[in-house]
């Protein structure tokens, strides 16, 4: 099939597609939608051929002469356009050429005819479902578009009937597999309720409105941010290519499904905080910073409730939320005095007071590495932030990689760039840091350093 060409009726104009303050994509708008002409199909090849099927050749000829009739009229009804009060609009779009339409009864009859073959030659493969339907699709799209408040594509009403009927029809095959391929053409029958343009807007608004609820305020989640406002997931699931057009078509969500993603992420992105460990990690080191963190992520979240015009569903998140909130507060409120009861780590080092910085930590870390003959994760992100979070604290991952790539090409064999990097102190610093400062000593002598 030779691509579709599709002509704007009306004024025409790109519309972008803005989302989180950046442009994703152009949308092509029309006053009055598309006119696509029809455009001729191929038949596949198999064990059933209906150019030697008796059936399927005077099947094909009866087709041929009811299409032909109701496209040309009788003295009882009238002919194309004016069969309908849709199709009669035509006549007013000045792009419309009836002319183009007058191959339109036969090839809709082969359509049908080569739709059954292909159903007939490959119900029985592993593979059916998707090589038929995709079939079905390529065909579907032959028949082209009509404008705005014209109507249906020419015929495809009478085409989905008969291949409708032709299956329902056909013995040879089970009935759980021409079950499944009669719900898709019923499926494929049915129009859409909603204006494509709305839903995408309704799509981008629910996913808006979970990236303002979700408490990213809070240090553990900071980082994940910037990640969650690159997305754009109104997809469901992943495009997946039609065999016989070549092009590769994703399912939208429906605000529904868009919302049920969203509840399960926001529980897998809960679970993966685990505030008591963390805290006998080390990396929670100042509870009322963290009191106030959650005391604040509880108020937005309560006060988003009562602002925000939440949907049932929405609200599924939103009542986790608030339980995972209230929980970690009444934790942080117990622990507090708890901790502060605790009689203080007796003093160490000569370095107790320094503050560290994100360039000793990635510094101790190379050596550590060094020293232990281990190799760099270099380029991967996720595990340098992973690292960082574990040495440096909680949200301080993305500090981590940043300065790791400052500073990882650096010779950290010459002195002085040892000095550049963490100081006069540097070598007390990377050992204090270190959980094997013995193992640390001996590299840097072996080094001479």
């Amino acid at each position: 099939m030779k691509g579709i060409h599709y002509k704007g009726i009306g004024n025409t104009k790109l519309t972008p597609i803005d989302f989180c303050g950046k442009t994703w994509g152009w949308m092509l708008e029309t006053e009055q939608g598309f006119l696509a002409e029809p455009k001729e199909t191929e038949p596949t090849t198999g064990e059933h051929d209906f150019n030697t099927c008796e059936g399927c050749q005077n099947t094909r000829k009866e087709l041929i002469k009811r299409l032909t009739e109701k496209f040309n009229g009788t003295e009882q009804k009238q002919g194309f356009p004016f069969c309908c009060s849709h199709h009669s609009n035509l006549t007013k779009v000045k792009e419309f050429n009836r002319a183009s339409f007058v191959s339109v009864p036969e090839m809709v009859a082969d359509k049908i005819i080569y739709t059954n073959q292909h159903i007939t030659n490959n119900h029985e493969n592993e593979n059916y479902y998707k090589d038929i339907t995709d079939y079905i699709d390529y065909t579907v799209e032959s028949f082209g578009q009509m404008p705005n408040g014209c109507g249906g594509a020419l015929f495809i009403g009478d085409y989905f009937f008969y291949v409708t009927d032709l299956l329902t029809r056909n013995t040879e095959i089970s009935k759980e597999r021409k079950n499944r391929l009669l719900e898709f053409l019923e499926a494929h029958q049915t129009p859409p309720t909603k204006n494509k343009n709305t839903d995408l807007n309704i799509l981008l608004g629910t996913y808006q409105k979970w990236l303002k609820t979700f408490p990213f305020d809070i240090s553990f989640f900071a980082e994940l941010k910037p990640h969650f406002e690159k997305q754009l997931p109104i997809l469901n699931g992943k495009p997946e290519t039609n065999k016989y057009t070549g092009l590769a078509k994703g399912k939208m969500h429906t605000k529904g499904s868009l919302i049920d993603v969203l509840l399960n992420l926001t529980k897998n992105l809960l679970d993966k905080v685990n505030v008591p460990e963390l805290r006998k990690q080390g990396a929670i080191t100042d509870i009322q910073a963290n009191q106030l963190e959650f005391a604040e992520a509880e108020l937005n979240t309560k006060t988003a409730e009562i602002t925000k015009q939440y949907s049932k569903g929405e609200l599924k998140y939103v009542k986790t939320l608030k339980k995972w909130l209230q929980l970690h507060k009444d934790y942080f409120k117990e622990v507090a005095p708890l901790l502060k009861a605790l009689p203080p780590q007796q003093t160490t080092t000569e370095n107790d007071n320094i503050k560290y910085t994100a360039k000793h930590y990635v510094l101790g870390y190379l050596i550590e590495c060094n020293a232990k003959g281990e190799s760099f994760p270099i380029g991967q992100k996720k595990e340098l932030e992973k690292i960082g979070n574990r040495i440096m604290g909680a949200g301080k991952g993305n500090r981590f990689y940043k300065v790791f790539n400052e500073i990882v090409n650096k010779d950290l064999n010459i002195e002085n760039n040892l000095i550049e990097i963490g100081g006069e102190n540097w070598r007390t610093i990377v050992k204090d840091l270190s959980n094997e400062p013995e193992t640390i000593e001996t590299y840097l002598q072996n080094k001479q350093l």
